[in-house]
């Protein structure tokens, strides 16, 4: 447990490194820049006050559910549209747009190396540190963030040859 009103300096460090993690999840699921700068600042704060309380073993997981959270609660507070039908899956256009992401993703996982893969599956799928992660397969720390790099690229290319091949049909 941390020390009275001390914040591990581990725990902060992780915010920082996993910021643009929370505000890309927070941006992709708020449709106003607005409240996705809200939801992330709400998040992060919650999470340090957790923090001073007790341990928090993953904060970037922690905000990332703590904004799920925020932004569901925003929703069910929003007054409904009269003329708006009123439906609690998502739209067919939603559906059909995540799937395909899916798909994507996937075929991106499935075309690089079974190391990069397994070590992007922990860190970005399951949540681990980069520490959890390198003891689990024996590799350094700093081994880890290139294989996070490199599979953030491979990811990115795969994706961009996709787009291109999709425009020239």
């Amino acid at each position: 447990m941390p020390e009275s009103g001390r914040l591990p300096r581990q725990l902060v460090q992780e915010l920082l490194d996993g910021s643009a993690q929370i505000r890309r999840y927070v941006r992709r699921n708020t449709a106003d820049p607005g409240d996705a700068a809200d939801v992330y600042q709400e998040s992060v704060t919650r999470v340090l006050e957790q923090a001073r309380a007790r341990r928090i073993d993953n904060p970037v997981a922690y905000a990332i559910r703590t904004a799920r959270n925020l932004m569901s609660r925003r929703v069910r507070e929003e007054p409904l549209d009269q003329h708006e039908p009123v439906c609690s899956g998502p739209s067919p256009e939603d559906s059909y747009s995540y799937n395909q992401r899916v798909e994507r993703l996937s075929a991106a996982l499935k075309a690089m190396p079974s190391l990069r893969r397994e070590v992007f599956i922990r860190r970005r799928i399951h949540g681990e540190s980069r520490e959890e992660i390198a003891r689990a397969l024996n590799l350094s720390r700093e081994a880890v963030k290139k294989h996070m790099t490199r599979a953030l690229v491979d990811i990115q290319r795969h994706l961009d040859r996709q787009q291109r091949d999709q425009q020239t049909v």
